[in-house]
């Protein structure tokens, strides 16, 4: 087997036993072939272990798949975002959608084929799961817009709340994501005109 290059480190194509080493290779693999080649012999073999070694970290496919796509979600939340850097909720959102968007491109198909792939999961699992990965996602954003000292004071009132106007920008995001759209100018500006009267 050889080594491999993923995202400018080198991979040596060596026995895999940790489940973050694992992850490594399916999210490889996801990037190179998409969602749809992943399966339980393709990631064996590629990690240099036995299928059944595999079960014993997955019960299953769907497990497995449910496990790639967090993973991959993960990814691309965190790429390029630095802890502590004091950052304006608006600048964070215009952040975290080129992130997304670049992870769009690193994993061909992701955004629209993790949905088929959960579908055919397990369905309370794969809810499960996905409410956890953006339930991450809203908290960071929460965070941002709880530490903006720029957002107005006046902004969010009991009937209209930061959690709620967090869910709109998120869900709004992934829409503009999903549609292909080059930037999300029009969120941002609905975002200054709420938060920064």
């Amino acid at each position: 087997m050889n080594n491999v290059q993923f995202k400018g480190v080198m991979i040596m194509n060596t026995v895999v036993t940790s489940k973050e080493a694992i992850m490594q290779v399916c999210r490889r693999i996801v990037a190179e072939k998409g969602m749809k080649a992943l399966n339980m012999r393709l990631v064996a073999d590629e990690c240099g272990i036995a299928l059944g070694t595999l079960y014993n970290y997955y019960a299953d496919k769907d497990e497995l798949v449910l496990a790639v796509v967090e993973s991959v979600w993960k990814d691309i939340f965190h790429a390029g975002f630095q802890e502590g850097t004091e950052v304006s909720f608006c600048d964070f959102t215009a952040g975290l959608y080129g992130r997304i968007r670049a992870g769009a491109q690193a994993y061909p198909g992701f955004l629209t084929g993790h949905s088929i792939s959960i579908a055919s999961a397990r369905h309370g699992e794969a809810k499960s799961a996905m409410e956890h990965t953006f339930a991450h996602m809203k908290a960071g954003l929460l965070e941002v817009l709880r530490n903006d000292p720029c957002a107005a004071a006046d902004a969010f009132t009991p009937s209209f709340s930061r959690e709620d106007f967090v869910g709109f920008v998120l869900d709004h995001l992934l829409v503009l994501l999903v549609q292909g759209q080059a930037d999300c100018r029009i969120l941002l500006e609905m975002i200054r005109r709420v938060v920064y009267k």
